[in-house]
């Protein structure tokens, strides 16, 4: 039979956070509790104790990356550079894909906190409500280090992400700035939280900008179809907009490739800006202008907020903290190929928090 936390707790009569704390070499514990409860795991033989005693540390943490992982460039960039931060930071990261997280989620954490080998996981599941997070801030001991990357509204762990809000602002200011006044968007689910913020970001600045009109909007959900349907939605309307913010690159190139077999010329009919700056938009004709998501400096302040809950205790915290974006500006809005300046990725005090 295989040993759990819940056998050593029951040996020793501490709380499965207590043994969990000791296992994993967190959190503060007294010597005479470290060394009864490792006696205990040593006896029951518990699976993968690596620790000797309380004075012996990893070398290196191993992190989870847990997400319902998909195909195509979104996902793999945004694992690639958390890659390259994890090289910098000196953490061993691994990529755990759950199929269906509403439902799987609870089940397949459960099991990982059971095994004792992470150190820490990185949540990235946008399909999680709150509701889900309460069940998982149940299984999941109050000192363990978690961190999402997905935005909800009153977050119930450590959340980090992009700040769209910013974002859908940038984009409405860059079609200020050239001279575009008749605009429109393409946004994603509305029951998602950054599809709201980066719409209401750029609904904000047109509502307080004379002579900006927000003339059309249609819901898409991040997929290259939806963007092909929006246009042809635009096009069925009559609508004629100088300017369109996409609200994903893939929607965008999807909407571009409808535009173009209607021969709508992009940006000289209508502009097009996108969201996320994957490789597709340098690769697209027109190149594409996005708005930049700089997933390795995400993933550089996702593994500090993790190391920085190592060295606390107490219960998670729902602190919300905001990834600054920019803009490349490319083609199809009418500029040549040239980016913003970017802030450096270890220019992490810029990094925004609020306790929504």
């Amino acid at each position: 039979m295989k040993i759990t936390l819940k056998d050593i707790a029951r040996e020793t009569g501490f709380s499965i956070s207590t043994v969990s704390r000791v296992i994993s070499n967190t959190g503060k514990i007294s010597e005479k509790a470290r060394g009864e409860i490792l006696n205990a795991a040593k006896r029951l033989k518990y699976p993968g104790l690596r620790i000797k005693d309380g004075s012996v540390r990893k070398e290196n943490l191993n992190i989870a990356l847990i997400t319902d992982f998909h195909e195509g460039e979104f996902y793999a960039s945004y694992f690639y550079g958390f890659l390259q931060a994890a090289r910098s930071e000196g953490i061993r990261i691994s990529l755990l894909s759950v199929a269906d997280p509403r439902r799987e989620a609870q089940k397949f954490i459960s099991a990982l906190i059971s095994e004792n080998y992470y150190d820490g996981f990185i949540l990235f599941m946008p399909e999680l409500e709150r509701i889900d997070y309460e069940k998982l801030l149940k299984i999941i001991p109050d000192h363990f280090p978690v961190v999402s990357n997905s935005m909800i509204e009153n977050p119930l762990f450590s959340t980090i992400t992009f700040d769209g809000y910013s974002g859908g602002h940038q984009a409405a200011a860059l079609f200020h700035e050239s001279g575009f006044r008749k605009v429109a968007i393409v946004n994603g689910p509305s029951r998602k939280a950054e599809s709201r913020f980066r719409y209401n970001g750029f609904r904000d600045f047109i509502s307080t900008e004379p002579g900006m009109e927000l003339v059309w909007k249609f819901e898409g959900d991040y997929e290259f179809d939806s963007g092909s349907r929006s246009f042809e939605a635009l096009h069925k309307s009559g609508v004629k907009p100088d300017a369109i913010f996409i609200t994903n690159d893939l929607m965008a190139t999807g909407f571009i490739d409808a535009a173009s077999s209607h021969g709508v010329r992009i940006p000289e009919d209508i502009a097009v800006l996108g969201y996320d700056n994957l490789p597709m938009c340098r690769h697209s004709k027109p190149e594409i202008s996005s708005v930049i998501t700089d997933f390795e400096r995400l993933g550089t302040a996702t593994m500090r907020i993790i190391k920085n809950r190592m060295s606390q205790d107490g219960p998670q915290i729902g602190i919300l903290s905001l990834i600054p974006v920019s803009i490349a500006r490319r083609d199809s809005t009418g500029h040549q190929s040239s980016m913003t300046e970017i802030v450096r990725k270890d220019d992490m005090e810029h990094v925004t928090e609020s306790s929504l």
